[in-house]
């Protein structure tokens, strides 16, 4: 079904032989390597196995469900593709279309058999090819509803269970999917879309197949079953499985080598050129090229020659040159090969070995404490933040419980404020001046029973945030001598009080 996908227009295309000339829609690197594996080139045939290899193979493995399977079948498709190089690079598809077109119809031949995979599961990411247009395949996957969505995952993995009444609905789903991957063009006729995109996914039966053929005949509609083969070989792109083992020895094998290219004709000899030549400077002298028989010697360049006769050649041998080019060994071309020189850049590369290091240091010990400040910063600022955002659900969980209370508090030192329920206390803070050597205890009274709920934490910028278990009727703020808590009663000098039973503050 390959060659009849081909449409007039496309073959009428004048003949590129390098299809990376031209950068416009024409751009097709497979065609590239398939012309020139035709042509026997065998770097071009290995790249051919790297670039199209995982896909042909993971397509093989879900479709088969073995590995081994996939393994031989996947050498099968890729020999006989190198074999007819030159026919697939010359077909109405894409280079990469054609390639995937004859290994999907090779796989579903053997008879699909296994498990039916997910292809947008995050399992199935590190068995991808990575490729930018499998980002597309994706969005088109995932707004699909689950039901679409698994028949497409089934279609690409060789099964289609639709029968009857129910086959050319679901045909036309899948048609759909693949209108969204590539653009089927062309007439919009439904029966046409859907036969397309059953035989392009290599699921159309023989009645199918005799059907479209019927009806694409133009190159319209020739252009869509085209356009719907192409389609179908971007969903490889989430079945691509690299091979276990490679591939290149047992593809390869037997492969024509690349033809030796004939050796291009030696240009024109003409010209004056200053080149070394071997020896001192003492030594040096002029060179020009070998002697003719019957031509003048070559003069050095400033030193006029003896005019002499040339005598006229015979028929069989060619005539001298006008002008015979001559060579001139350059003096600074022996001081640049010098000991001197030679000594000279020694040094100069040992100097520069020696100030490297200690860049590379003072830069690698500068890069390391900056590391260091930074992550420490981040460390602490993730850490404030994360009780800060604790204390503040701590909080509002408080206030939200039943006969929860804010009750504001009397200190001259400070803006103070709880809130008291029956689960907890939540206490807060605001410009508040510690004492070196004595820290701020907070103090519960129940029935004028006085309980210590924990030693206050005051930061830099004077804010208190704390939280505690039980309930209380009245709390203190004294002050304490460190470590605090010792006495287990309050000390006289109170710094706040919040006292719930006080009204009209």
């Amino acid at each position: 079904m390959v060659s009849e996908a081909a449409t007039g227009d496309v073959m009428d295309l004048p003949g590129i032989p390098e299809d990376t000339i031209d950068l416009g829609e024409r751009l097709d690197p497979v065609r590239t390597l398939l012309r020139r594996t035709a042509g026997g080139d065998r770097r071009a045939a290995g790249a051919l196995l790297d670039v199209l290899g995982p896909r042909i193979h993971g397509l093989a493995v879900h479709v088969t469900g073995s590995a081994a399977r996939a393994s031989a079948l996947t050498v099968s498709v890729l020999r006989s593709c190198l074999r007819d190089a030159a026919e697939l690079a010359a077909s109405g598809l894409p280079g990469e279309a054609a390639v995937l077109d004859r290994a999907r119809r090779a796989a579903l031949a053997t008879r699909p058999s296994g498990d039916v995979r997910s292809l947008v599961s995050p399992a199935a990411a590190n068995d991808r090819t990575r490729d930018r247009r499998e980002v597309d395949v994706l969005r088109v996957l995932l707004v699909l509803p689950l039901p679409q969505r698994a028949l497409v995952e089934s279609a690409a993995q060789g099964r289609f269970a639709a029968t009857g009444a129910e086959r050319p609905g679901a045909a036309t789903a899948l048609a759909q999917v693949l209108d969204a991957l590539v653009p089927l063009a062309g007439p919009e006729d439904p029966e046409l879309r859907a036969l397309a995109a059953l035989d392009a996914l290599a699921l159309a039966d023989p009645s199918e197949q005799a059907r479209l053929k019927e009806i694409a005949r133009g190159p319209e509609t020739a252009g869509v079953h085209r356009h719907a083969i192409e389609a179908a070989a971007r969903l490889t792109l989430l079945t691509a499985v690299p091979p276990s083992r490679d591939l290149h020895v047992a593809v390869l094998e037997g492969f024509a080598p690349e033809p030796v290219p004939a050796p291009a004709p030696e240009a024109a000899y003409s010209g004056d050129y200053a080149t070394p030549v071997l020896g001192t400077d003492s030594q040096r002298r002029m060179v020009g090229p070998p002697a003719r028989p019957g031509a003048a010697p070559a003069a050095a360049p400033g030193v006029s020659a003896p005019s002499a006769p040339t005598p006229v050649p015979s028929g069989g041998e060619q005539s001298a040159p006008d002008a015979a080019p001559s060579f001139a060994f350059r003096p600074g071309d022996e001081a640049e090969r010098g000991r001197r020189a030679r000594r000279r850049r020694r040094q100069q590369a040992r100097a520069g070995t020696r100030r490297t290091p200690w860049i590379s240091r003072t830069l690698a010990a500068l890069l390391a404490v900056a590391a260091l400040v930074l992550g420490g910063l981040l460390v602490t600022t993730r850490g404030d933040l994360a009780e800060a955002e604790e204390f503040t659900d701590t909080w509002t969980t408080l206030s939200l419980s039943p006969e929860a209370q804010l009750v504001p508090g009397l200190s001259d030192n400070g803006t103070w404020q709880a809130v008291i329920a029956e689960d907890g206390v939540a206490l807060r803070a605001e410009g508040v001046a510690g004492w070196d050597g004595e820290v701020l205890e907070l103090w519960g009274e129940t029935d004028r029973i006085a309980r210590s709920l924990g030693v206050l934490d005051l930061s830099r910028d004077g804010e208190i945030a704390f939280t505690a278990d039980g309930t209380a009727d009245r709390l203190l703020v004294t002050r304490e001598i460190a470590p605090g808590s010792g006495s287990g009663s309050p000390s006289p000098r109170v710094v706040a009080t919040l006292d719930r039973g006080i009204s009209g503050i």
